[in-house]
């Protein structure tokens, strides 16, 4: 029975990493209606950031703040100078972009940092939590920090101006127009924050 729960629990540690992916993903189809191909590549660009800032000796969580910074900015440019010449282009340009953008984050990590494993450290510690056998402070971690973004995600889009611009401009992108909100923002702010998101869970 322990060792069922114990597995359970690991189970949801997992899911907790695998909903921030999926949540990037979902950002971005509900911005663009298509899906992203390259948004585990782009989160694999982003772990790989935060490895090398911490083998240059930084600060976790400074790492980490910083490789969500610089994520949102890469996934805001993505948008600018890949996907919005193509915002009028057929279903098949768009999946050629993505998997050209796939390539070339793949082969930019393989050119960097080797096709190689890298020890990646856990903020959390890998201790069993109050002692208990079931859960330890790793898992623990990954569960609470998916659950405070999740709740920052729901009041960013239904409390606040820019969240719910986002939404309209998702939802009815000419209706959205109509009333002053700039949609092509709107879209690339979708995909800064899918990168930002996607990020989280890599890191």
């Amino acid at each position: 029975m322990q060792l069922l729960l114990q597995q359970v629990m690991a189970g949801l540690a997992n899911g907790a990493i695998y909903a921030g992916m999926a949540l990037a993903v979902v950002m971005i189809f509900l911005a663009i209606d298509h899906l992203n191909f390259a948004q585990g590549e782009m989160a694999t660009f982003s772990a790989y950031v935060a490895w090398q800032l911490l083998a240059w000796g930084t600060p976790y969580w400074v790492a980490f703040v910083a490789v969500v910074i610089l994520s949102f900015i890469g996934g805001v440019a993505i948008e600018r100078v890949l996907f919005k010449p193509l915002h009028h282009a057929s279903i098949l340009a768009n999946l050629v972009a993505f998997i050209a953008l796939f390539s070339i984050l793949n082969s930019a990590d393989g050119y960097l940092w080797d096709y190689t494993i890298k020890t990646f450290p856990s903020p959390f510690g890998t201790k069993p939590l109050f002692g208990s056998v079931l859960i330890d402070a790793h898992e623990a971690g990954m569960i609470v920090v998916t659950a405070v973004l999740l709740g920052l995600l729901y009041l960013f889009f239904s409390g606040t101006r820019l969240g719910l611009a986002m939404r309209a401009a998702a939802a009815n992108p000419e209706s959205a127009r109509l009333v002053g909100i700039r949609v092509g923002w709107m879209t690339a702010l979708g995909w800064g924050i899918a990168a930002a998101i996607g990020a989280v869970p890599a890191c």
